[in-house]
């Protein structure tokens, strides 16, 4: 049984979906499996605390917990909205990807953003 082929529920699931929504066909598309990228996912710089009771001297390290997600703009760049909800995907999936369920708890990340500008509409669309 270990040997047999793994069934494919997606493309039958797929299909359901298409009749389910077969009357308003013209108002929807359908992608199976849609690609999020086009090249791997990559964080910039992650940084983990070998020991997570450990208190770091260095400001920026006060706000570390054990996983630190660090999101770097050139000077050139700025920080969009899009790149925060990409870096906060990242998150997520850093988070869930684990060797075994819950292995790495969401209260142990940190995303920090560092750019040369201040966000501007960033800050505005967070606030509102």
């Amino acid at each position: 049984m270990e040997n047999e082929k793994k069934k494919q529920w997606h493309p039958a699931f797929l299909a359901g979906m298409q009749i389910e929504l077969k009357e308003e066909e013209d108002k929807l598309t359908f992608e199976q499996e849609h690609y999020l990228s086009s090249k791997p996912l990559q964080i910039d710089i992650l940084i983990i605390k070998k020991n997570s009771k450990a208190r770091l001297k260095k400001n920026i390290g006060h706000i570390f917990r054990q996983y630190n997600i660090v999101e770097y703009k050139s000077p050139d760049d700025y920080l969009s909205i899009d790149d925060f909800y990409k870096v906060y995907a990242y998150c997520c999936l850093y988070k869930s990807n684990g060797n075994t369920q819950n292995e790495k708890n969401a209260e142990d990340i940190t995303i920090t953003f560092i750019c040369n500008h201040y966000p501007v509409k960033l800050i505005t669309y967070l606030e509102e």
